[in-house]
């Protein structure tokens, strides 16, 4: 039988989480194997030059790490409480 800490690490690893881009030409998909996809939508080649191709996968990108990061949140809360003193942002991310 697992532990809590075990099955917390296990609720971890297998958050599921998305991000859209600004102007919603990729999407950025991390499934619960932790696999990463990126999906650009049909005609987002020919539409976006190389730096706004750039910045639309760097926005759904950190879209999906921003939706990890409230699941990562939401799980450690229901395991822990509020009980521990940690911040509710990522190390090096904006507040």
């Amino acid at each position: 039988m697992s532990n809590k800490l075990d099955r917390y690490d296990q609720a971890v690893r297998q958050i599921a989480a998305s991000g859209t881009s600004t102007d919603r030409w990729v999407t950025v998909v991390r499934d619960e194997g932790g696999e990463l996809s990126v999906r650009i939508e049909r005609g987002g080649l020919r539409h976006l030059n190389e730096e706004q191709l750039a910045a639309e996968i760097r926005s759904a990108l950190l879209a999906a790490v921003a939706a990890h990061q409230t699941a990562w949140i939401r799980i450690r809360r229901e395991f822990f409480g509020n009980s521990l003193d940690w911040p509710d942002t990522v190390a090096g991310e904006p507040s």
